[in-house]
């Protein structure tokens, strides 16, 4: 095809892509009157085939094929392998080393160009870096002849494409090849290299079951755009890979990353599990318009013998939003292994039982669609019933919310300012039932506080069953939301919502998604419940419209210029309704920030003044109460911020910031048996909810009173059983318990379900405590590579390499690291004593004496009763080899409740154990 020809053809195909798959053909009679075009361009966009292409690029000229028993370079030829848009494959033999390799001719004139052919050595030494059992390595690349060519790893067996021909995989032998494929992609993403074109052929299966990953990075190598530039989009360049398995991103020319490889990988196991591919249309636009848009079929309709935790792996990793795929391959292999550990005989029998129920299912399925479409299914109650006996998409009885921040279309900033104060006003508003239904929500400020954007995250960080994700597009005059009700265990979509309505009718947006959300839940709110959830805080529309910004803005509040934007517009909202109490109270909250961030005693009073205007036209509004309870105890007034946080659990009691305030309030009067009645007061009103046993389980941990936290903490853990803070909190309790064995298995079962950097920190110091310091090393090393700028944890990794032998050399620039990041949290908070007695002990552990006795001293006297700096103290005074000192420093931290297993076992007393005054007070507790 000449290039001329070449660019006629791909215009036309290029305008057909850009139309609905229902009116390409319409397009192309009209746009394609040769028919010899029109059957080209058809041609062209059939994609069944496995051969890997460069979509949408001209196919290079292939080499001529090498005669058996030629030579290339010092490799002997044996036998062709195959061939494809990459190159011809074939057998040779290196007589240098006396190996068989596989020897890859690349397609004529790809490298004649000085440029590409340096990129392309560039990127070829990289691969060949890699190195790994499940990864058929690149062993060298030469040119002869003017021919080019890549020699790699030959290895012995059969492609996994050449498998599947003969069936299905058994699921434990599926679930197998997907761990050590994953094992494979996440070996070559730590090296930044990104796969971009696995398929069943480039997977190779030896005879013993293992399998060899080919062709890695090759998309990249052979891609025409420099690098860093790989993709174009579809109409106007290039897109490496093969199309049935390529991810939405690709299409859509956006740069592929580690999670395009793992989509790829979601095609692989799903057609080794079901027979079929997850995208099944022949011809390509269909194709690429299913990828984009639809979902597949569920994986267990088309193979019942699947488990649904299998099924969940699938369908996590064929999210089209790569934001909700498995984002690392460490995440999906954790997955991967739980599922391999429950595949024992037993389970796989359990699941034989299900085979069978497909006919069921197609009239079940019947039934569905007859019953919810008809006007008896609009009761809440019945639709529910429905749905119950039918076993689809069933609610759960216990409802455990997390609203996730709506997305919003475009790049307008009020308007994701408006869908932010959306997402914030939903969740208040359901926070409202949760008293009276069986309905737990997390509060906004929490999901704001831990990032959660993804149903799989909400379930790690909170333990929640159900999140609602939304999103928000505005066009005109108009704006359109669409909610989606996910279960966070199957990632299922169990609901969806959808409306449309006018801009200017902020009220009706709100109304429709709070009653769109009640439906989707499957909740039956009576007349009087209704009343607050339809209660407009202001008259005037565009005022609501405005105060939906500025909450938006208030939420992201780390960036300085979105708190201005906040103050801005509330300001304006108040322009338009002079008494609107919720914005004079957002207000305050706004320079409060302002403060925070500045220090700037200005924004107090500021602050202060606003949220008292608040209380002008409502006196019982709780934002006012909770933004002035806020300021006089951040001001060290705790007693009037204990009156205005009572005053807000009066008006709201499902207010986890009023409790939270209250508690700590009377904590800094010094009261710790109020602020525990607190949350006692807050578990009463919500039994089933697992927040305040959380708050209720940190205070005991202050407090030193470590069995009463651990308590608090498994009660967490029964209400939350997927909350990975929850393993690790009552892991932390089992240490200062000298339970090590249960703490390693609560932190295990932490990181299983997604690795953190405080469930490895604190298995760490479980390995430390038992003297298995290479464990600890390796425990501490992980939880660093997983947050780099928490002194804590360089902190760790000192003491770790201090007390491992032959490594002490090492630890002192990790204590330096420590202390230069410790120093910056000081900056933020000078009053920190716990950041004071990290600096102390490490400035100790250096040697130097001076700093480390003014940063305990500076500890001491801001905290004087606090047991952690007690034991700091004695601690930097034994490296000082000042043991009655230390002695005397370990008896105020014990009788302040310190842990004494962990002074038993903290290897630098080991100098104090054989003082009978260390053994004494070791035995006294």
């Amino acid at each position: 095809m000449t290039p001329e020809r070449w660019q006629e053809v791909k215009k036309m195909l290029a305008g057909a892509l850009e139309r609905m798959p229902g009116e390409r053909h319409a397009y192309l009679d009209q746009a394609c009157a040769e028919p010899a075009l029109r059957r080209e361009v058809e041609s062209l966009i059939l994609a069944h085939e496995q051969a890997p292409t460069t979509f949408m690029a001209q196919p290079a000229a292939q080499p001529k094929e090498l005669a058996i028993g030629s030579r290339l370079g010092p490799y002997q030829i044996l036998a062709l392998i195959g061939a494809g848009g990459m190159g011809v494959v074939y057998r040779a033999r290196d007589e240098r080393l006396e190996r068989d390799v596989a020897l890859k001719v690349l397609p004529a004139g790809l490298l004649a160009d000085e440029t590409v052919r340096r990129r392309f050595r560039k990127e070829a030494l990289a691969l060949a870096k890699l190195s790994h059992p499940n990864i058929a390595v690149i062993h060298d690349f030469g040119e002869e002849g003017g021919v080019n060519y890549l020699v790699m790893e030959y290895v012995l067996g059969q492609s996994l494409a050449e498998r599947l021909k003969s069936g299905t995989l058994p699921e434990i032998e599926l679930i197998s090849l997907g761990d050590q494929i994953a094992a494979a992609l996440e070996e070559a993403h730590e090296h930044g290299i990104v796969h971009r074109d696995l398929k069943p052929a480039n997977i190779m299966v030896t005879p013993k079951g293992q399998a060899k990953v080919l062709d890695f990075g090759l998309a990249k190598l052979l891609a025409p755009a420099e690098a860093g530039d790989v993709t174009q989009s579809l109409a106007e360049g290039e897109v490496a890979g093969t199309l049935p398995y390529m991810a939405p991103e690709q299409l859509l020319g956006e740069p592929a990353d580690a999670r395009t490889d793992l989509w790829a990988l979601g095609v692989v196991l799903y057609e080794a599990a079901t027979g079929q591919r997850p995208f099944s249309e022949k011809l390509s636009s269909r194709l690429i318009d299913a990828i984009l848009h639809q979902s597949p079929v569920a994986p267990r309709i088309l193979n019942p013998r699947l488990s649904q935790e299998t099924e969940s792996i699938l369908n996590k990793a064929l999210a089209r939003d790569r934001s909700l795929r498995y984002q690392t391959s460490s995440e999906m292999r954790a997955d991967i292994n739980r599922v391999q550990y429950a595949l024992t005989p037993e389970h796989l029998t359990t699941i034989a039982l299900a085979k069978g129920r497909r006919a069921r299912g197609f009239t079940a399925a019947f039934l569905a669609a007859v019953l919810l479409g008809s006007g008896v299914a609009a009761i809440p109650s019945v639709r529910a019933r429905i749905r119950g006996w039918l076993g689809a998409g069933a609610i759960p009885q216990e409802r455990q919310l997390a609203v996730l921040p709506f997305e919003v279309t475009g790049g307008d900033p009020s308007a994701k300012a408006f869908g932010d104060g959306l997402t914030e006003t939903l969740t208040a508003k359901l926070a409202q039932l949760t008293t009276s239904h069986p309905l737990v929500v997390i509060s906004a400020s929490a999901v704001r506080a831990r990032r959660v954007m993804t149903a799989d995250q909400a379930r790690q960080e909170f333990g929640v069953n159900l999140a609602l994700e939304g999103n928000l597009v505005r066009s005109g005059d108009r704006v359109r939301v669409n909610c989606n009700l996910v279960d966070t265990r199957t990632h299922r979509q169990l609901r969806a919502d959808s409306i449309t309505v006018v801009t200017s009718d902020p009220f009706e947006v709100q109304d429709e998604v709070v009653n769109g959300a009640l439906r989707m839940l499957d909740l039956e709110v009576q007349p009087p419940g209704l009343e607050p959830l339809e209660t407009h805080v202001t008259p005037v529309p565009g005022a609501y419209d405005l105060y939906l910004q500025a909450r938006g803005y208030l939420q992201d509040y780390d960036k300085v210029e979105n708190l201005d934007s906040a103050i801005t517009v509330f300001k304006q909202a108040l322009a338009l309704d002079p008494n609107f109490a919720l914005a004079y109270a957002g207000l305050g909250e706004a320079y409060w920030q302002k403060y925070v961030a500045s220090k700037d005693a200005r924004w107090v009073a500021s602050a202060r003044d606003a949220c008292e205007r608040a209380l002008r036209p409502d006196p019982k509004l709780t934002a006012a109460h909770v933004c002035l309870g806020r300021i006089e105890s951040g001001s060290g007034e705790y007693e009037k911020a204990a009156i205005e946080f009572e005053r807000a659990v009066e008006t709201e009691p499902t207010s986890d910031d009023a409790y939270r305030g209250l508690a700590d309030a009377y904590e800094g009067l010094g009261k710790p048996a109020e602020a525990e009645k607190t949350y006692r007061r807050a578990i009463e009103l919500r039994p089933r909810y697992w927040v305040p046993y959380s708050a209720l389980g940190t205070f005991y941990d202050r407090q030193a009173r470590y069995a009463e936290a651990a308590s608090m903490f498994s009660q967490v853990i029964a209400l939350a059983p997927d909350s990975i803070r929850g393993y690790y909190d009552l892991g932390a309790m089992y240490i200062y318990q000298g339970r090590y064995a249960d703490a390693i298995s609560m932190f295990q079962r932490s990181i299983a379900i997604r690795p953190t950097a405080g469930a490895y920190s604190n298995l760490g110091s479980a390995y430390f405590y038992l003297r298995r310091y290479y464990e600890a090393d390796s425990a501490y090393g992980e939880a660093l590579k997983l947050s780099q700028n928490n002194y804590v944890l360089w902190w760790n990794v000192g003491e770790g390499y201090y007390w491992t032998p032959g490594k002490r050399a090492e630890s002192a620039q990790y204590y330096r690291q420590a202390i230069s990041r410790a120093k910056e949290s000081l900056q933020v908070n000078p009053r920190d004593a716990y950041v004071l007695g990290i600096l102390a002990y490490c400035h100790a552990m250096l040697g130097e004496r001076k700093p480390a006795l003014d940063y305990l001293q500076e500890g001491l006297t801001l905290a004087p009763e606090d047991s952690e700096i007690r034991f700091k103290a004695a601690l930097v005074y034994t490296q000082f080899g000042e043991l009655t000192l230390a002695l005397d420093w370990l008896k105020k931290a014990l009788v302040a409740g310190f842990s004494a297993t962990v002074v038993r076992d903290t290897p630098n007393f080991d100098a104090l154990r054989s003082d009978p005054r260390f053994k004494a007070l070791i035995d006294a507790k």
